[in-house]
């Protein structure tokens, strides 16, 4: 009976401290992340009793929990971005997309293969799963003045939160192709007509008409007498909304939540009104969720789930953070008129995180085919653990050198 009031206060006090660590973050030039890790082992060694992983949860306790996070902080992320970007502050993230992100998913099936010895169903899966950026994890690289989005923020944080926001949804259609190789029933035509190039579609256009029409009502409707502004909660709504009714007519949820995020973003101006409103209450939501999460993560990882794929997943979790990701941006970087600097943290900072977590599981819940299942869950769980300390320990300082 006095479990739960163990578990009330210990993740009370966790959610608690979680108020002052931004700030706390900033002042000693430590990531936020790190110290719930720090957290979330303390909490694991005084036994709170807590379901902590064993090392692994289910399947789909993974898959909904990081659903949800997710798609939270793609509403956030694509709230955070307003409309004094022009089409040309959008070439930056789009070469990380077209270029760094193939790129980076081609290295990782290569090692995935050749050195860590997967079959190539989960060679593939292991790289669509650590091709997205994450959005969850990269705070402290993306934009931080939501009221006036060019205030504050520099070039790399504006390309680091377009890269965040759009390729969470790229990742599905190579996701998708790792479960149909993996099934045997792989056909090129069929996967890049419907997962590739119709659920993309699908889910840019209805996220596009979605946030269009809701942000009309948000500016309109408190004009008429009588209406008032709705609450910040409405972005929450809008979140779990979008991501469902676009997942229903065949679409790809994670796409949608942030274009329709940008699309209300778009329209107006936003200084000080709903919008940053809307922007606060799902970023609060979202941390909250985030101090589970990473506790957990740290319990795991006390558990053994970094064992599992021994040194292989080490040498291929430090090649990828290392070199994969800074060499891809780099070359997505070339021909650019950027400054040295700015250049190499956009190709640095490609911090790993929840969303792959969440391809993984869901991969595995679709289908019974995948080999080495654990292994794939311990390598991805290295790159999530290497990338928090490394960007968690280089980021602060970096980017405040960069808006200075």
């Amino acid at each position: 009976m006095k479990d739960h009031l163990a578990v009330m206060a210990g993740l009370g006090a966790a959610t608690l401290v979680m108020a002052w660590l931004p700030s706390i973050s900033k002042k000693i030039k430590v990531s936020y992340s790190i110290l719930l890790l720090l957290i979330g082992a303390i909490l694991f060694y005084v036994n709170l009793p807590l379901h902590w992983p064993d090392p692994f949860w289910p399947d789909s306790w993974l898959c909904y929990i990081s659903e949800v996070i997710v798609i939270i902080s793609l509403m956030g992320t694509g709230l955070k971005i307003g409309r004094s970007y022009s089409l040309g502050n959008w070439k930056l993230p789009l070469r990380l997309i077209l270029i760094t992100m193939p790129l980076s998913m081609l290295a990782a099936y290569f090692l995935g293969v050749y050195l860590l010895s997967l079959s190539v169903p989960a060679a593939l899966l292991i790289a669509a799963a650590l091709a997205p950026t994450d959005p969850v994890l990269a705070a402290d690289v993306q934009i931080e003045n939501v009221e006036n989005d060019k205030k504050d923020n520099s070039p790399v944080a504006f390309t680091l939160t377009g890269e965040a926001g759009i390729n969470d949804g790229l990742a599905f259609p190579f996701t998708f192709l790792a479960i149909l190789v993996a099934e045997g029933s792989f056909n090129f035509t069929e996967w890049f007509l419907d997962k590739f190039l119709l659920k993309i579609a699908i889910g840019v256009f209805a996220g596009f008409l979605i946030g269009r029409f809701l942000g009309y009502l948000i500016d309109r409707l408190p004009k008429i007498e009588g209406i008032k502004n709705p609450h910040g909660f409405i972005s929450l709504s809008i979140t779990f909304m979008t991501y469902g009714l676009v997942e229903l007519i065949h679409g790809y949820g994670f796409l949608a939540v942030f274009v329709a995020a940008l699309s209300i973003r778009y329209q107006e101006e936003v200084e000080g009104d709903i919008k940053v409103k809307m922007h606060d209450f799902v970023e609060e939501i979202e941390r909250f969720l985030l101090v589970v999460w990473i506790i957990l993560f740290g319990g795991s990882i006390l558990n053994g789930i970094l064992t599992v794929s021994g040194w292989k997943g080490i040498g291929f979790a430090l090649l990828f953070v290392f070199a994969v990701r800074p060499l891809a941006g780099w070359i997505g970087m070339i021909g650019t008129n950027r400054p040295r600097l700015e250049k190499f943290a956009i190709s640095f900072f490609g911090i790993r995180g929840i969303g792959s977590i969440f391809y993984l599981s869901w991969a595995f819940l679709q289908t019974n085919a995948f080999e080495d299942k654990y292994e794939i869950y311990s390598v991805a769980s290295w790159v999530i653990f290497i990338s928090i300390l490394l960007h968690g320990l280089t980021a602060p300082h970096i980017m405040s050198k960069l808006n200075k």
